[in-house]
């Protein structure tokens, strides 16, 4: 192999360009000597995509010979780099680093360690990140000595990181922000050192890194084989080893926030235009750049605004965002004060990150008095002070600096601003120093300032205009001194300014609360939930020993308060009065917020002829004492006026309602009479929901965490054989309603946290020893059965027609009736097989009836209206007695001819087998007896042969012989011939001669 080395002299290029970091692959400093690109091996590559003329700005150029030099590419085939060695980049001059750029600290991550470095930890002799570690971080410029990556180390990037460095070298598989953005960080190498061991403070990259980043490099820049970098590499000298690549993401521009001009001046009636622009490290407007640009004046925060246009509204405020587009945005500065106005911008996009722009400085001056601060914000009632200097005319902004000693000012008679007052008729006047109207008071100026120069109070709100003038004023110093002359010349004129006062009110206090209820006598009560209730507020002024800010706990002595009469003037400041939509939980304690709803706002011009503002249709959505929250949608004179809490209630639910569901052991769909019905001792299954009910039937969430014997209600169920009459009264079943009831049921929380009592579960209602019923129907009821200290109720229909009510079923136990939970028809049933005896045909099928019965009162009969109930077939339910006919015997089929062992539900009540006599027997007439079995319960046996396997219905037994006998029931089928006159048939008698008939 031969390595091929190019050596040129740098002499002027024909590629023009104005010097950048970074302005392609691969290049070194301008101005920099013994500079060297290497390719090591005949493989790697510089990419730039799209580009066929990619130059390689060093002085020598070396690559191997059998690499054809196409060593550079445009992203779909390699050729020849343009070697050109005055291609070259910005020189930074960079200096080598020094212990009091990187510090003293010395960290190693650790292995399989996850660590962050942040701005204020940001300088380190020595840091390493171990095998497998991972280090992330934050936005900020960083100084290191050495910074070592060990094997497998991950390095991630949040925001846009600036490293510095005297050496860097990382070790095997690492990862150098492969998750980020290639802009998102660079790195500054300042190592001077060049050495061909490339081990003596290089940047060194090793096997295989994958790295997004930017590197700038006084030195040598070694990526070991394999090793990629997407980004630009601006080095004295870079070494590329077995496949090493370079993927140029275009230049890395060092963006800058511009302010134009970043001087200027104008009187305080001006404004000064001034244009923000995103530039790059040339200086030139980025307009495809565009983001949120805040200005902020950082000084004179109560006179200074921004707006959009020279005569448009300006902000409230020395803070404005918006849109900067295309790299450019104008905005106006003005002043309503003398001074030097200090502004700085701030702009984010994803495409820049932050920038922070210089400090401009701008000047407003004027003439006359100028108060601070100005306007006076004020609350009403409350004395503020108020400070005065005395500032030249538009040639200088500054207090006049021989202004000093006592002089006369005439406060004069106040102008009402907002509301406009005219003719005198104003309901309250301001004072100075505790006095109404004009009055000339000694003021003493320090250097043209009298600091906190008077006490003034306003107990109304609006906006109103003081004008101060002064009266006479000492002479000082030497007329003649030319030094002073100008002084002198400003002394000689009266100086006038008016003080400008917003004044807002103090808090909107919450009055006359009025609900169904008297809380004070009717056991804290105000309304039921959802139920209207009235409150009035009303602007107040404020008082000695209030506090200044924050929610004022508010109670009924606040209303006494005198109202800010001018508040509701039609041409005061437009305001809105309204509550907070939240109302705070007082009680229970550990209860939660609920919704006040039925206000809207209204405007500061709808008050009553009393200044008050009432509402009268509001109400919340929860039982509790709440903190109601009185406020104005939105700032006063641009002043928040406090908002007010005060407790209300008790609020108490209206009703209790029930939720049920309970099944029928037969379901209706099974049910020739459509609605479904159970028998006694038959499972179903039922569940019922108790809820503390608002007015408008929506369940409430507070009520169960009351905490007091007799906040919370108690409950109990019954079931009763009700008559015709309602409400619905009869003989009480209780005893035999088993399964899930409300026994010590307790209130919680359910779902969507609303409070609720459950029950749900198993139930059966029990056979009595005897038959009784029909049941049609029972009528399960649960009630109220200690009552809460609201003696909260249920719902009760008047009449059994009524809707949107429970039906009321009477309680056998006494107190008050109950609400219908549930009704149906229960059945005390039973399952009966009619067997029979054939003397005259041996040959012909016969009918075996399994029949499902119920008590009708006075005797059992076929409950045609079951079409659930299940009979089986099997050959163990068969119990044979006699068979002359040895091994053949009569068949039991299903309906449709089949024997197979299964199970099949009746029809009508009834299901019919098929009995088909002897098939091949030759003996006719035969004897044969047996007896058919249908098992109900566990523990079922035909003969001593436990049967398994079938569908138990325990409540269709019935005792046929003993309790043993109840869990089975059967019928007997008998073929054979009268033995004579006596007609008793013969049943399988050895050594009688049958003779037919």
């Amino acid at each position: 192999m031969i390595r091929i080395i190019i050596l040129m002299f740098v002499f002027p290029s024909f590629f023009v360009m104005s010097a950048t970091l970074f302005p392609g692959p691969a290049q070194s400093p301008e101005g920099m000597t013994q500079t060297l690109f290497d390719f090591r091996s005949n493989s790697g590559f510089v990419e730039w995509y799209g580009n066929r003329d990619i130059r390689i700005g060093f002085e020598t150029f070396d690559f191997q010979s059998d690499g054809f030099g196409q060593y550079c590419s445009d992203g779909r085939m390699l050729f020849a780099c343009n070697h050109d060695p005055n291609f070259r980049a910005l020189n930074l001059n960079l200096d080598y680093l020094k212990a009091s750029d990187y510090g003293s600290k010395i960290k190693d991550c650790g292995s399989e360690n996850i660590c962050t470095l942040g701005p204020s930890d940001n300088r380190y002799q020595e840091y390493k990140v171990g095998w497998k570690g991972t280090l992330t971080i934050s936005e900020g410029v960083y100084y290191f000595d050495t910074f070592t990556m060990s094997s497998g180390s991950k390095l991630l990037i949040n925001g846009k990181v600036e490293i510095h460095v005297n050496k860097f070298s990382s070790y095997g598989a690492t990862s150098i922000n492969a998750e980020g953005k290639p802009r998102d960080l660079i790195f500054y190498h300042h190592s001077q050192k060049l050495d061909i061991d490339d081990v003596v403070e290089t940047f060194s990259i090793n096997y295989p890194t994958d790295s997004k980043a930017y590197i700038y490099s006084s030195g040598l820049v070694f990526f070991q084989a394999h090793a990629e970098l997407h980004g630009s590499v601006t080095a004295r000298q870079i070494h590329m080893n077995d496949n090493a690549k370079i993927f140029y993401t275009g230049e890395y521009y060092n963006y800058e926030l511009q302010i134009e001009p970043l001087q200027a001046k104008t009187n305080t009636c001006s404004r000064i235009p001034i244009t923000f622009k995103v530039t790059n490290d040339k200086g030139e407007q980025q307009t495809d750049i565009s983001g949120d640009l805040t200005v902020e004046a950082t000084n004179y925060i109560d006179t200074a605004c921004w707006a959009t246009s020279e005569y448009g509204a300006c902000s409230a405020g020395p803070q404005k965002t918006v849109k900067l587009l295309n790299g450019s945005k104008k905005l106006w500065l003005q002043n309503k004060a003398i001074g030097t106005v200090n502004a700085e911008a701030t702009f984010n996009s994803s495409d820049t990150g932050e920038l922070i722009s210089e400090e401009g400085n701008y000047t407003f001056h004027a003439g006359g008095y100028r108060f601070s601060p100005s306007p006076l914000k004020m609350v009403a009632g409350k004395p503020e002070k108020l400070s005065i200097e005395a500032v030249y005319g538009d040639c200088d902004p500054t207090p006049i600096p021989d202004y000093d000693g006592n002089k006369k000012l005439k406060f004069g008679d106040v102008s009402y601003l907002q509301p406009l007052y005219m003719g005198g008729n104003a309901p309250k006047k301001p004072t100075i120093n505790g006095k109404i109207g004009e009055q000339t008071l000694d003021i003493k100026f320090v250097d043209g300032r009298a600091n906190n120069a008077v006490t003034v109070r306003y107990a109304d709100s609006g906006a109103i205009s003081i004008p101060v003038e002064e009266v006479s004023m000492a002479k000082n110093g030497d007329e003649t001194d030319a030094l002073h002359k100008s002084e002198i010349i400003a002394q000689s004129e009266k100086l006038r300014g008016d003080a400008i006062l917003n004044v807002r009110p103090y808090t909107m206090a919450i009055c006359k609360i009025s609900g169904s209820q008297n809380p004070d006598v009717d056991s804290g009560r105000l309304s039921k939930v959802g139920e209207f209730f009235s409150a009035s507020l009303k602007p107040i002024i404020w008082k000695s020993g209030d506090r200044n800010d924050g929610v004022v706990t508010l109670d009924d002595s606040y209303c006494s308060r005198p109202i800010t009469q001018s508040f509701k003037v039609v041409d005061a400041p437009a305001a809105e009065v309204m509550f907070d939509s939240v109302a705070r939980i007082v009680a229970p304690t550990s209860g939660t917020d609920a919704i006040l709803d039925g206000f809207a706002k209204t405007n500061n011009t709808n008050s009553n002829s009393s200044g008050l503002y009432p509402f009268t249709t509001l109400k919340v959505s929860d039982v509790g004492t709440f903190k109601l929250q009185s406020q104005l949608a939105s700032k006063y004179l641009d002043m928040r006026v406090n908002p007010g809490q005060r407790e209300i209630g008790r609020f108490y639910p209206s009703h209790f309602d029930v939720a049920s569901n309970f099944t029928r052991g037969v379901e209706a769909a099974y049910d020739d009479g459509g609605n479904g019905f159970t028998y006694l001792g038959q499972p179903f299954t039922g569940e019922f929901t108790i809820h503390a009910m608002d007015i408008n039937d929506k369940p409430v969430k507070n009520y169960h965490l009351y905490q007091g014997a007799t906040d919370k209600a108690a409950f109990k169920d019954w079931v009763i054989d009700s008559g015709g009459d309602y409400p619905y009264d009869g003989p009480d079943l209780s005893a035999r309603w088993d399964g899930a009831r409300l026994s010590n049921t307790q209130w919680a929380a359910g779902a969507g946290g609303v409070s609720e009592v459950k029950v749900s579960g198993n139930m059966t209602i029990r056979k009595a020893n005897t038959e009784d019923g029909p049941f049609e129907p029972l009528r399960f009821a649960v009630g109220v059965s200690v009552t809460d200290r609201d003696n909260t109720q249920f719902e009760l229909c008047g009449n059994e027609s009524d809707l949107g009510c429970s039906k009321s079923v009477k309680s056998p136990s006494g107190g008050a009736d109950g609400a219908q939970i549930a009704e149906g028809p229960y059945f005390f049933g039973r399952m009966r097989i009619g067997g029979f005896t054939e003397t005259q045909d041996f040959s012909g099928e016969q009918t075996l009836p399994v029949i499902v019965e119920y008590w009708n009162g006075s005797h059992f009969e076929t409950n045609t209206r079951d079409n659930a109930s299940i009979v089986h077939l099997a050959g163990s339910l068969r119990d044979q007695l006699v068979n002359n006919s040895h091994n053949i015997e009569t068949q039991i089929q299903w309906q449709n001819g089949t024997t197979a062992e299964g199970a099949e539900p009746v029809v009508k009540g009834v299901y019919n087998f098929n009995v088909v006599p002897q098939q091949g027997n030759t003996v006719t007439p035969f004897r044969e007896q047996f007896r058919f079995w249908q098992c109900l319960a566990s523990g079922c046996e035909v003969g001593e042969t436990p049967i398994v396997g079938f569908t138990e219905q325990p409540w269709l037994q019935y005792g046929w012989e003993s309790a043993t006998e109840q869990k089975k029931t059967s019928g007997l089928v008998t073929y054979g011939h009268y033995r004579g006159s006596d007609r008793v048939i013969y049943k399988g008698e050895k050594s009688i001669t049958l003779t037919g008939e």
